[in-house]
């Protein structure tokens, strides 16, 4: 049985999940490996649409939002007698060629916002600054046109960065579900326990991974569909332990010796 058509088997038979004790561990190692691409999904998908529209959106603002202003010599110059706010959906720009503001002057009023003061950059995420003085740049020479383009230029690069964001953020939330199966897998010991089933624990940690199925495609669709579900991890790992649970319950009854 091909990997998807134990996916859809796995969403409501724990009859099925029951029979995969028996396969490869390799096989059930690769299926978590393929829940965890499920599962980053939702969050892979919003961060690229969000770094993309948010890059455009700040090269526009660049062009069309201020005042017109060259950066030359370390120095921002303009004719704006006063600082600028812009603020946008996703981010806030501050401009300010009079000297008045500094970094600390900065008022978060989203979760990023971008200062361009009268010698440096500054950016603020989640209160943290990062400051660029613009001499540290031999031969900056922007205004609004080149920097608008400059910006748009380096979409290539921030394709190449978003990839690495998310190869880590797999490679991380691969780590935990392992921790999360063999966690469940000891469950499954005490269910079989209980349920008078003899299981190895090999066989638990098999019928664990597949008893996730549920919780995870349910939960992707939540956050594709951005809708809140509360008590998120108590749901996630009630469903899973039901899905177990049952599955251990399909298992044959051993026999008893004959006396």
């Amino acid at each position: 049985m091909n990997i998807f058509a134990q996916l859809v088997k796995s969403l409501y038979s724990p009859k099925d999940i029951a029979k995969y004790r028996f396969q490869g561990i390799g096989k059930t190692i690769f299926y978590v490996f393929f829940l965890t691409f499920i599962m980053i999904l939702p969050l892979a998908t919003y961060t690229t649409m969000a770094a993309l529209t948010n890059v455009s959106e700040f090269s526009t603002t660049l062009k069309t939002d201020i005042p017109p202003f060259e950066i030359k010599d370390g120095t921002l110059y303009s004719d704006a007698e006063t600082p600028q706010r812009i603020e946008k959906d996703d981010f806030t720009l501050q401009f300010d060629s009079t000297g008045t503001l500094n970094a600390s002057d900065l008022n978060n009023s989203s979760d990023v916002t971008v200062g361009l003061l009268k010698n440096k950059a500054v950016l603020v995420v989640n209160g943290q600054a990062q400051e660029l003085e613009y001499s540290l740049i031999p031969g900056l020479n922007l205004n609004n046109e080149s920097a608008s383009e400059y910006i748009e230029n380096a979409k290539a690069s921030l394709y190449l960065v978003i990839a690495l964001v998310i190869l880590v953020m797999y490679v991380m939330t691969a780590a935990l579900q392992f921790l999360e199966v063999t966690l469940l897998a000891y469950f499954g010991g005490l269910f079989a326990a209980i349920l008078g089933r003899r299981i190895n624990f090999g066989q638990q940690w098999r019928l664990a991974a597949y008893s996730f199925t549920l919780s995870v495609v349910f939960f992707t669709i939540m956050e594709f569909i951005q809708v809140p579900v509360v008590g998120d991890f108590y749901v996630k790992w009630f469903i899973s332990l039901m899905m177990l649970y049952m599955a251990i319950k399909e298992l044959p009854v051993p026999k008893k010796p004959k006396a």
